[in-house]
């Protein structure tokens, strides 16, 4: 097999995770190459339905945010999520959700309106972003992303790791030689698996799932009674749960539905019978796609081994009540994707790179409990057999039981669809790359976040005056310093940041009255995944100390 010359980074992976991984190095000038062992087409199957304010965020960093939010549903469709005995039953509650078209106007109405940022979350399916990825991608000269090959081999040296690899459609064998490798490669990992990397958790106990993408149009006119919606739970009588997601709001669906331990596929005549109960008579369909899993809790022990790093379903799995595993994902991706892109233009040394285990694992940890907590509390309003069975019923007592379960739901599941705290408000509290000071990062739940400047927590939003952009739009790739007194001297920063190379840019926002209230000290220092790194009233007596802290040369 033939070595080529050593490469910067490669990526296992071509999935969400791994092609905004590279984005993100290509916007910071790192070329990489991707091996996919699926093929150049589009994937099949939608799995992740959501994707995050905060993925929504990079999206728009990395300039292809406004192609995805075109894909989807049409423009004027509702996002609702509802509750009902089938669709087009008795229904018993819903969660308004804007449309694309109506986001703005009704912001404030909707059940996860005001949130602090730029952006929303977008309600499309995987498969459609995974086509605007790839195809964002082919437009930055430093990405090589090569379809059909399934890495063999990983081999750590002192310096570089060595990657083998066959083409699936010819068995052509090749290698390449990199710097760095991170795998994005999904829950059968084989960069975690040859890095001997074990995962801690396991099976939740909240059972197995199948899901079924099928294209029929017979499904949409059930709506006609209670309305469209996005994501539509079915309570049977029996206390079991079926959803159907819109795909694109025409004739494209997806469903989910229970399958035993012992099951290794579900049937057809399951099939037709699951649909013909979740939408009150037999439909004519045509499934496209299944895939089956398992409701796990499971996080990488170390996402890092030497030269390799995971992220996303390599690194973690969980329920996907609240949508954040891709999500998490992404966010992991460009975690390290930052600090490789310091080493290898050389205004951090190596040691910068220890610091992503330190922050994504406990990050994960994190994640994973609070959704596999909200699939609990879901599944968990669903034990009172006897109350589930009243909820079709046209009487008072059906009344009740619709009632009672409505304000279980509001109390216990609706957060789910409002998750900004799981958004913003996670923050990194042991991190060697952060200066911390006295201050305490306020505590956050799934919807609960509140903006802050504590080192380690998400650098707060705002909109900037002049042109209503986002203060994140004018970072730079390096750190950032914002600062509310232009009277603070900042040259010391600035001088020690350009004797080592570091990328810095100074933003005053003196003017800016808000911002300023959640700017509560003159300086705050920015990390390039809008971290707060460090802040002070004053200028800093050991300007190089800060810097060589904060690109983990201290």
């Amino acid at each position: 097999m033939l070595k080529q010359e050593v490469q910067p980074v490669i990526i296992i992976g071509a999935g969400p995770v791994g092609l905004i991984a590279a984005m993100d190095l290509a916007t910071r000038g790192v070329s990489s190459i991707v091996l996919e062992m699926r093929s150049d087409e589009a994937p099949a199957h939608p799995r992740c339905n959501t994707t995050s304010a905060r993925t929504m965020e990079l999206l728009r960093r990395i300039g292809c945010d406004k192609e995805y939010r075109a894909c989807g549903l049409d423009p004027d469709y509702p996002n609702d999520v509802t509750f009902s005995t089938e669709i087009g039953g008795q229904e018993i509650t819903r969660y308004y959700l804007p449309s694309v078209n109506a986001r703005w106007q009704n912001d404030r109405m909707a059940h996860d309106g005001g949130w602090r940022s730029s952006e929303r979350p977008h309600r499309a399916s995987q498969f459609y972003l995974e086509r605007v990825l790839r195809e964002h991608a082919a437009s930055f000269s430093e990405i090589d992303v090569r379809f059909y090959q399934e890495v063999t081999k990983i081999t750590q040296h002192d310096s570089v790791v060595d990657v083998e690899f066959k083409d699936t459609r010819t068995g052509e064998e090749q290698s390449l030689t990199a710097k760095y490798l991170l795998g994005c490669d999904g829950g059968r990992s084989v960069a975690r698996r040859q890095s001997g990397i074990k995962m801690s958790g396991g099976y939740t106990g909240l059972g197995m799932l199948q899901s079924i993408l099928f294209r029929s149009k017979d499904v949409l006119p059930k709506f006609e009674k209670n309305g469209r919606g996005w994501m539509n739970w079915c309570i049977g009588p029996d206390g079991s749960m079926a959803n159907i997601i819109a795909i694109d709001g025409h004739d494209l669906w997806l469903t989910h539905m229970d399958r035993s331990e012992d099951q290794t596929e579900v049937s057809d005549e399951a099939i037709e019978q699951h649909l013909a109960t979740v939408l009150g008579d037999p439909i004519d369909y045509e499934v496209l796609n299944t895939e089956m899993w398992q409701l796990n809790r499971v996080v990488a022990e170390d996402y890092r081994s030497g030269r390799v790093f995971l992220a996303g379903d390599a690194a973690h799995s969980w329920p996907p009540w609240a949508g954040h595993g891709m999500n998490s994902g992404i966010e992991d991706g460009i975690g390290i994707t930052w600090m490789i892109a310091a080493v290898l233009k050389g205004w951090a040394p190596e040691s910068i790179l220890d610091a992503y285990n330190l922050e994504r694992q406990e990050a994960g940890e994190r994640t994973s409990r609070a959704a596999e907590g909200m699939a609990a509390a879901q599944l968990g309003i669903l034990r009172d057999k006897e109350l589930c069975g009243k909820l079709g019923l046209q009487n008072e007592e059906g009344e009740k039981a619709r009632e009672i379960v409505t304000k279980r739901l509001w109390a216990e599941d609706s957060r789910q669809f409002n998750p900004e705290g799981l958004n913003f408000g996670l923050f990194y509290d042991r991190s060697p790359l952060i200066i911390y000071d006295d201050g305490v990062p306020p505590e956050y739940e799934v919807e609960i976040y509140t903006p802050t400047t504590v080192p380690g927590c998400r650098t707060p939003y705002f909109a900037m005056i002049d042109d209503g952009s986002s203060i994140y739009d004018h970072q730079c790739d390096g750190y950032t310093l914002i600062r509310t007194d232009e009277n603070v001297d900042v040259s010391g920063l600035a001088e020690a940041a350009e004797a080592c190379g570091m990328p810095f840019k100074v933003i005053d926002i003196g003017h800016h009255q808000k911002a300023c209230r959640l700017y509560d000290h003159k300086l705050v220092l920015v990390r390039p995944d809008n971290r707060v790194a460090w802040r002070s009233n004053e200028s800093p007596l050991d300007a190089k100390h800060i810097i060589d802290k904060l690109r983990g040369a201290a």
